[in-house]
C-alpha cells in the first residue's frame, strides 16, 4: 500500500487575493504554486487542480478556450510543461442581454518524478492561457494540490 511521503496544497478563494482576475487573450499567467520533493525515482507524484472561471455573455457569439498547465521550475513558456488540459464553451450570439456565467475545471494528473531532481525541492506552477471570444475571468476558487507517494 502506498504511503504519502509529502503533501502540498495552495488555495485562493473566490474574491480573495487578486480574484476575479481578467484574462488577456494569448497571455499565459501564473495562478498558484506548490513545492514538492521526491525522494526516489520509484515515487509517484499526483496533482489535483480546480479552477473556477466565468464568461460575460454579450449580444454576440462567445467561444472561450482556456488552457491550464502545470509547469515545473517556473511559469514562463520556456519552463517544462508536466500537464496540460483545455476547457471551452460555445455560446450562441444574439442573446439580447448581458449575463455572467460561471464554470469549473478540475483535473488529476499522475507521473513519476524527473530522476535528475530526486532530493531537490521543486516548484510546480499552475498557469492559464486564453484564446477565443468573450470577456473571461478566473473567478475562483483556485486550487493546486500535490503529493508524493512511496
Amino acid at each position: 500500500m502506498p504511503t504519502i511521503l509529502q503533501y502540498s496544497t495552495q488555495d485562493v478563494q473566490a474574491g480573495g487575493g487578486s480574484l476575479p482576475l481578467g484574462l488577456t487573450q494569448g497571455v499565459e499567467i501564473h495562478l498558484t504554486s506548490i513545492w514538492l520533493t521526491a525522494s526516489s525515482s520509484t515515487n509517484q507524484m499526483t496533482f489535483w487542480g480546480n479552477i473556477g472561471w466565468s464568461v460575460q455573455l454579450l449580444n454576440q457569439a462567445v467561444t472561450p478556450q482556456l488552457t491550464f498547465r502545470i509547469r515545473q521550475n517556473g511559469f514562463s513558456p520556456s519552463n517544462p510543461i508536466l500537464f496540460e488540459t483545455t476547457d471551452s464553451e460555445l455560446f450562441p450570439g444574439n442573446l439580447g442581454f448581458i449575463i455572467q456565467t460561471s464554470f469549473n475545471t478540475s483535473f488529476i494528473h499522475t507521473q513519476t518524478p524527473d530522476p535528475t531532481l530526486i532530493g531537490v525541492a521543486v516548484p510546480y506552477y499552475l498557469t492559464v492561457s486564453y484564446f477565443g471570444l468573450g470577456n473571461v475571468a478566473i473567478s475562483g476558487p483556485v486550487n493546486l494540490t500535490g503529493q508524493i507517494l512511496g
